[in-house]
C-alpha cells in the first residue's frame, strides 16, 4: 500500500512541474522585450508607508538643512501637484498643493525650481514620534 501512496504523490508532483515550463521561443521573447520596456514608478508595488506623488521644486538647498532636528542632505521644498498611489499605513494626510520639505535618499542632480517630478518616497517617523518626513527613494523629471 505504501509504494502506491508514494507513486501516487510522485505522479502528481511531476504533473504540476510540467505544467510550469514555458516553450523556450516564449522565453526568448520575453527576455528580449524585458530590457526594452521602461516601467514606471506607477507601475511598482508600495511597501508600506509608501507613496508616489506629482511634486513640484518650489526652492533647492545647497546646504544641508535640519527635518525633525536632524541634519540631512539633499532637501528640497516641495509642492503636491497629485497623489497617484498610496501605500499601506501612511500616518500624515497628503493633499493637493500641500508645501514639504522632503530629503532624498540619493544626490538627484540639478533639479531647479518649477521642475515637475513623479516621485516614490517612503514616510519616516521623527524621533520625538509626533511628527513625519519623506524621504524620496526614486524619481523622473516629467517637465
Amino acid at each position: 500500500m505504501k509504494p502506491i501512496i508514494l507513486l501516487v504523490f510522485f505522479l502528481l508532483g511531476n504533473s504540476c512541474n510540467e505544467a510550469d515550463q514555458v516553450p523556450s521561443s516564449e522565453t526568448s521573447q520575453n527576455e528580449e522585450a524585458s530590457p526594452n520596456e521602461n516601467i514606471g514608478l506607477d507601475q511598482q508595488l508600495l511597501g508600506p508607508n509608501e507613496i508616489i506623488f506629482k511634486i513640484k521644486v518650489l526652492g533647492t538647498s545647497q546646504d544641508n538643512k535640519n527635518i525633525c532636528g536632524t541634519t540631512k542632505p539633499n532637501i528640497y521644498q516641495m509642492e503636491v501637484m497629485e497623489v497617484m498611489e498610496l501605500g499601506s499605513s501612511l500616518n500624515q494626510k497628503i493633499s493637493k498643493q500641500q508645501q514639504m520639505s522632503v530629503t532624498f535618499l540619493f544626490d538627484p542632480g540639478q533639479l531647479e525650481n518649477d521642475m515637475i517630478l513623479e516621485a516614490k518616497a517612503k514616510e519616516s517617523l521623527c524621533p520625538d514620534a509626533s511628527t513625519t518626513y519623506f524621504t524620496v527613494i526614486g524619481h523622473k523629471i516629467i517637465e
